[in-house]
């Protein structure tokens, strides 16, 4: 009872302090970018593959508990948890076995899969690397279909997470994992404002902190 109450007292100092200057940020970016992205066509087509494949496709299981468990894999490196082992099932789970951590570290762990886009990061990075060409345009159309399959893989992170004792969120807490999946949605979405539509990171990052200074 004390650690939940905690988590939600967390929950509220973390979503009244960072949620309003992040959503506040990421509405003004999406005001300044209501045009075409760099590759308009190649946007286009990456997020329709997405769309289409949110609303009629089911996820392959293996892949999707396959990139949920590297996410909690990741966090671990990261947070410097030394892991002692990894599996992935078709249908039936998986897991990733690391050493006994502290609460802070544990949660980052466990909300790892529904704030991490595995997938869309990596492509992100080399739109930013790659100049005007086939090549960029083929890293925004994979962008693009990425950031849907990050949002279709939280769904079913959500869905298949929200109860049972030894779930994701419940050990995180649902109240302060609503508040970090929120955060989590609204980098992400900033992160893709920023690269697909041109604007150099660097101004984005200077936008947010002169937001946050008021």
């Amino acid at each position: 009872m004390l650690r939940a109450l905690v988590r939600f007292l967390v929950a509220l100092v973390v979503g009244g302090l960072l949620l309003p200057p992040v959503l506040s940020w990421v509405v003004t970016l999406i005001q300044a970018r209501l045009t075409l992205p760099q590759d308009p066509w190649a946007a286009a087509v990456g997020a329709g593959l997405g769309l289409l494949m949110m609303l009629l496709w089911r996820p392959s299981w293996f892949w999707h508990t396959w990139v949920h468990e590297h996410c909690h894999l990741i966090a671990c490196l990261v947070l410097f948890t030394k892991v002692r082992g990894l599996s992935a099932t078709d249908g039936r789970g998986g897991a990733v076995d690391y050493d006994a951590v502290d609460a802070l570290r544990g949660t980052l762990i466990a909300i790892a899969p529904y704030t991490l886009p595995l997938l869309l990061l990596p492509l992100l990075l080399a739109q930013e690397l790659l100049p005007v060409g086939p090549w960029r345009q083929v890293s925004t159309g994979l962008a693009s279909l990425a950031f849907f399959s990050h949002l279709h893989g939280l769904w079913h992170n959500i869905r298949l997470n929200l109860t049972g004792s030894d779930s994701d969120l419940v050990r995180t807490g649902r109240p302060l994992a609503a508040v970090l999946i929120v955060l989590g949605l609204a980098l992400t979405l900033a992160l893709v404002l920023l690269v697909l539509w041109g604007d150099p990171l660097a101004d984005g990052v200077a936008q947010a902190a002169k937001l946050v200074s008021g």
